[in-house]
């Protein structure tokens, strides 16, 4: 998914936390991390639930048309 650059800018920023001695934000950046990576996680999934069902929709739909002209 292309979000997945905050990611990469996330991982960036808790290198340079490690390196310089902040081992407090690195931690900060951890959490944050996991907590972006979840949120991604959700989107994902909520866009393929969507795309699913709106397959599902148009299937009912020509069903019932084909039913409704008979």
């Amino acid at each position: 998914m292309k979000e997945d650059w905050i990611l990469d800018v996330l991982a960036d920023l808790r290198t340079f936390a490690g390196k310089n001695g902040l081992g407090e934000s690195e931690r900060q950046i951890d959490l944050a991390m996991i907590a972006v990576a979840n949120e991604l996680t959700s989107c994902r999934i909520a866009l393929r639930a969507q795309r699913d069902m709106s397959h599902v929709g148009s299937f009912f739909g020509s069903t019932a048309e084909s039913q409704n002209s008979r």
